[in-house]
């Protein structure tokens, strides 16, 4: 900009002379170019740290939206996240953060979702600037199915990948579980209609004339029709644990309390075997509080207690222990039964599972108890463990996450 400067003060200058100026004005005229020269070389550099600044920007958000659509983008209620070509997360909505748990913005993918169907789909937007619309899973302890739709985006010569997503897990669930309960359900009342049916043809036939057989039979009609009562009502209990699975609970829950309002609603199956409850109260109780539905807590101490009850032998203890751990509190139901067959072991939380050696001491059970429990621990993100000594007894092991008293 300075020869120009030059070339126009000359200029000036030489007309000035020409036309006979006096020369005393040739010193006004020089200082006016120089003050001009100087804001218009202010104005440029502040012009080009504008533009610096904007480039900054850029480079560190690789991606704009105008303020609109940036509104959009982040008030959209399903997840939403941009993408550049390393798989990096260059832009994530609140809807993305909520449900993956933390700020993903910076993060690679790998660290927040992992799915070879997204990766590939991905792949396919950030290379070949292919729009796609794809079904994936997460692997969790509870699976979630997830629709995707990928668009490429084009940005300054810069390829990107907007990722939108659709948690389509309670409608899967739902489908699933109304095909599994009518399939279960039917199978599992077979059995007690049939010996109903059986025995009332009995009692209208051979037994017409016979009031100790009809007593006997009716009592055990009376026992299948309790039986089936028992299934209907189990059923429908881990149907509605397995509607809620997907979504982990927040509620503030006292296992002490869990635990012993547990004993309270079977202390009479425990004093008809003359079987003591013990719960272990040496302990901070406000250390003994975590994260789940109170109500579901109760139920895996009742069907754990209901459980060792049925398979000890009268005159025998069970006790509850709960350990502090780092991020969670494990709790152990510990009896003094007849054990679980090894073999058994990996098998005894399935549903409708009943091993040989559990028929002959529950004969009416529905099946569900343990599968009731698992649910529920997946729920609460928890873990289930079991350990049997065949003779000597088992041991139930629950892990669940402590309440985060900061959130």
């Amino acid at each position: 900009m300075i020869i120009p400067f030059l070339l126009i003060t000359l200029i000036t200058i030489l007309i000035a002379s020409y036309v006979g100026a006096p020369m005393s004005l040739l010193p006004v005229i020089i200082v006016f170019y120089i003050l001009m020269y100087l804001l218009g070389s202010r104005k440029k550099d502040e012009e080009k740290k504008f533009v610096v600044k904007l480039d900054n920007q850029a480079r560190r958000q690789n991606f704009f939206f105008s303020d609109k659509d940036k509104s959009i983008f982040n008030q959209n209620t399903f997840p939403m996240i941009v993408l550049d070509k390393s798989y990096t997360i260059t832009l994530s909505n609140v809807a993305f953060n909520s449900y993956v748990g933390k700020d993903a913005n910076g993060l690679n993918l790998s660290l927040c979702l992992r799915s070879n169907e997204l990766n590939t789909a991905l792949n396919e937007a950030l290379v070949n600037e292919k729009k796609s619309d794809i079904n994936f899973m997460i692997y969790d302890q509870v699976h979630k199915y997830i629709r995707a739709q990928i668009f490429p985006l084009k940005v300054k010569k810069e390829t990107f990948a907007l990722v939108m997503m659709i948690d389509e897990t309670s409608q899967k669930i739902a489908e699933k579980l109304k095909s599994d309960f009518v399939s279960n359900v039917s199978h599992e009342l077979k059995t007690p209609l049939t010996a109903i049916m059986g025995f009332i043809e009995t009692i209208n036939g051979p037994a017409k004339d016979d009031p100790k057989q009809q007593e006997k039979f009716l009592n055990i009609i009376q026992t299948e029709a309790e039986r089936m009562q028992r299934l209907v009502n189990d059923t429908l209990s881990l149907t509605r644990v397995e509607e809620s699975e997907y979504q982990i609970p927040n509620e503030k829950v006292d296992l002490w309390r869990c635990a012993n309002a547990a004993r309270d609603s079977i202390i009479n199956l425990a004093n008809n075997k003359k079987i003591e409850i013990l719960v272990d109260d040496d302990y901070k109780k406000e250390s003994f509080v975590v994260k789940g539905n109170e109500d579901q807590i109760t139920e895996i101490f009742e069907n754990l207690l209901d459980n060792a009850i049925t398979y000890s032998d009268k005159n025998t203890q069970i006790k509850i222990v709960f350990i502090e751990k780092e991020n969670s509190i494990e709790f152990k139901i510990i009896d003094q039964g007849h054990g679980i067959p090894k073999d058994d072991i990996v098998r005894v939380s399935e549903r409708f599972f009943r091993s040989k050696f559990a028929n002959s001491y529950k004969k009416n059970s529905s099946g569900l108890g343990l599968a009731i429990v698992k649910h529920i621990v997946n729920r609460h993100a928890g873990n289930l463990y079991i350990e049997s000594i065949e003779g000597e007894g088992s041991t139930f092991t629950v892990d669940i996450p402590k309440f985060d008293t900061s959130s």
